[in-house]
């Protein structure tokens, strides 16, 4: 395999005959890859476009490594989603490259910028949460009967490496108090066939995109079917964790987190067994991302050492407190938050 830059994609690409040799083209690397290289292209006969290349190692601090065949998960998952999300919602796969481990897919509206970039300046709008929160509903509830469900889907090993170990048991050692509810927390996630849905694992403001007309959601190499709870942990910590850097206020989290959960459960309805389960399980699931992203093999970049403190205090308070629903967890969080020195 062949490592694309901006500098030799044009050279590939009229090489392996997608462009003509007579075609003008430039190329350049769009920021936040950190597991694949990420390459615009904008040639002078068609429209803008996105090439997508899997990475051996994720640039991260510690040495981490990953199976490249993990791009070909995101591959079938985002052909699932083309059937069931609005055609806009999610890039449309343009071509692939099965030997240099790469696709091609539709470039977003230039207008676009992620959610993180928005909530990092303080734009906490509840109507982008709530619209998550229908989407991820529809993904849960709806993919895993579709025909188009891909069965490469059903194996866990890829979650397993890049969640799993390097979040959750990374985590454990972290703290040894808390092994056997990782270790039980990680157990659980092996659910009965009627719980299971194609959990994406990877479902952060930073892989939303917001543009004038809608959203786009990206990155969908750790998706599998699984446990529902994950996603909505995962996406909830997010919102807290921005909370504790202090660009989004107390009120806004509430009302962001209020805004989300409503409208996946209302889309949701009872397609994934009991809401009461699920939510015992969600949040359970916040308490360990929470922890993993101060303490696992990914931490979270903008947290300064008193944010550390405070998210890893979160995440203790909720193990401790072990509520089995929203209020009750948003108190535990309001009362560490507040209180934080």
């Amino acid at each position: 395999m062949h490592e694309l830059t901006s500098e030799n994609t044009a050279e590939y690409l009229r090489r392996s005959g997608r462009i003509a040799a007579d075609v003008g083209m430039s190329v350049r690397e769009l920021s936040g890859g950190v597991s694949n290289v990420v390459l615009r292209v904008d040639a002078a006969d068609r429209e803008p476009f996105v090439v997508k290349q899997c990475r051996e190692r994720l640039r991260v601090a510690v040495e981490w490594f990953a199976r490249l065949d993990r791009i070909w998960v995101e591959h079938a998952t985002l052909r699932v989603l083309a059937e069931i999300l609005p055609e806009s919602a999610t890039p449309r796969i343009l071509f692939e490259d099965r030997d240099e481990y790469l696709f091609a897919m539709t470039c977003a509206p230039d207008d676009s910028e992620t959610w993180k970039t928005r909530l990092m300046r303080g734009d906490a709008d509840p109507d982008v949460a709530a619209r998550l929160g229908t989407l991820l509903a529809t993904i849960h509830g709806k993919a895993p009967g579709h025909p188009s469900f891909d069965p490469r889907l059903l194996d866990v090993s890829l979650f397993e490496e890049l969640r799993i170990d390097p979040y959750y048991r990374t985590t454990a050692r972290a703290h040894p108090e808390l092994r056997d509810e990782f270790d039980a927390l990680i157990a659980a996630m092996s659910l009965a066939e009627g719980s299971r849905a194609l959990v994406l694992g990877d479902f952060s403001p930073k892989n939303i995109l917001v543009h004038a007309s809608g959203l786009v959601l990206l990155d969908f190499e750790c998706a599998h079917l699984g446990d529902p709870g994950f996603d909505l942990g995962f996406f909830l910590s997010h919102l807290v964790l921005k909370r504790i850097h202090g660009v989004v206020s107390d009120e806004d989290q509430l009302r962001l987190a209020d805004a989300f959960l409503t409208s996946y459960f209302a889309e949701l309805d009872d397609r994934l067994g009991s809401h009461a389960d699920l939510t015992e399980r969600a949040i359970r699931h916040t308490a360990a991302c929470l922890l993993a992203r101060v303490d696992g093999k990914s931490p979270v970049e903008y947290l300064d050492e008193r944010g550390r403190a405070t998210a890893r205090r979160s995440g203790l308070a909720l193990f401790d407190g072990a509520p089995n629903d929203w209020d009750e967890m948003h108190q535990i969080l309001d009362r560490v938050v507040r209180s934080a020195p």
